[in-house]
């Protein structure tokens, strides 16, 4: 499965939020997230953190950058599960961490969903857009050919 397409919600008091009946299905009864590298909160299917988390346990454990990164990811990450409205509770320390107070996007991303506060989204959007043709160019870099 591909996640793709983007949806605004809400967070209610509580923290929860309502995922988009089309991932619902892809993502599972559970399912983990983690603080993403951007300002945004990553949501993993079991299949893809258990893949994730694979490759992490194989970074040498004598490299402080690398030391980091393992307990960036893994001390930011839970497991969670859609209750019976298909909401999931965002824990708040992750809320706090990316921004997130009301609107959020949910934004599907290829293997993984991202949920982005809006306002936070609309600006990284905007620099996005501004400078996307740049950002296709370099792509070039890393073998990546979009010719059809």
């Amino acid at each position: 499965m591909s996640f793709m397409g983007t949806y605004q919600n809400n967070v209610d008091p509580k923290g929860r939020v309502s995922i988009p009946v089309k991932y619902r299905e892809a993502l599972g009864e559970r399912f983990f997230v983690t603080k993403g590298f951007d300002s945004c909160i990553d949501i993993y299917t079991v299949e893809e953190w258990e893949k994730f988390a694979e490759k992490l346990h194989k970074l040498s454990v004598t490299k402080r950058d690398m030391r980091d990164f393992v307990r960036f990811i893994f001390g930011n990450a839970t497991e969670v599960e859609l209750d019976k409205q298909g909401r999931i509770l965002l824990p708040a320390m992750l809320r706090e961490t990316v921004g997130i107070e009301k609107e959020v996007i949910v934004m599907g991303v290829g293997n993984k969903v991202e949920i982005w506060d809006k306002v936070a989204w609309d600006e990284r959007q905007q620099a996005i857009s501004q400078h996307i043709s740049e950002i296709s160019e370099n792509l070039g870099a890393f073998d990546v050919d979009f010719d059809f």
